[in-house]
């Protein structure tokens, strides 16, 4: 509901994301990549959503190219930098989503599942081609996006306001989840994408 006092808070923020990207859009022909970045529990997807009704957008859940190719031991060999290269498998993200909708057509791809043995989902998602492409989720900035992401932006929030609310989602029984995740977060917002390389940052605290 719009009379929602989360709606409400949400408003000015979506309004400042719909009007960055409205900006961009003004006398470009082909579609305008945006890249809506934050930690866990940041609010991304809530805020993506919202934008994309506004815009008639298409959103790309970038958790549905999670590489399940690393096993964990090899994951926990890796420094911290080379994870943050490669927990999402972006050359399969690029070629099966991307790059269909930049050239106007449909994208049709497998999303990651953690319940099938090559962590491949059985069914395909489909997304239809749009003016504006919502890449939404966390590294979805990373350098190697550069060259196709036109606008990126920053959900920043405190990491303890972060963490409750990824506790109120995933429960609270998810001491392993940050042993594996949060320096890789840490590092990311603080060496290869800290908060001035953003065109943008909004608060969602």
């Amino acid at each position: 509901m719009e009379n929602h006092p989360s709606s409400l808070r949400l408003q000015p923020i979506v309004e400042t994301i719909v009007s960055s990207i409205e900006h961009r859009l003004t006398g470009r022909a082909e579609p305008l990549v945006v890249s809506l970045d934050g930690g866990s529990g940041a609010g991304k997807s809530t805020l993506a959503a919202r934008a994309a009704e506004r815009l008639g957008a298409t959103v790309v859940q970038c958790d549905y190219f999670f590489d399940a190719t690393i096993t964990d031991a090899q994951w926990d060999s890796f420094p911290v930098e080379k994870k943050c290269h490669l927990c999402i498998n972006w050359q399969r993200m690029r070629n099966e989503a991307l790059l269909p909708l930049l050239a106007g057509k449909e994208a049709r791809y497998r999303p990651f599942s953690f319940s099938t043995g090559n962590g491949l989902a059985s069914y395909e998602v489909a997304l239809q081609p749009a003016k504006v492409i919502i890449l939404d989720g966390i590294y979805s900035s990373l350098p190697e996006m550069l060259d196709v992401v036109d606008l990126s932006i920053l959900v920043d929030a405190s990491p303890e306001l972060r963490r409750h609310r990824h506790n109120i989602r995933e429960g609270t029984d998810d001491a392993e989840w940050h042993r594996r995740w949060d320096e890789v977060e840490d590092y990311y917002f603080s060496v290869l994408r800290p908060p001035a390389s953003y065109h943008l940052i909004v608060s969602n605290a």
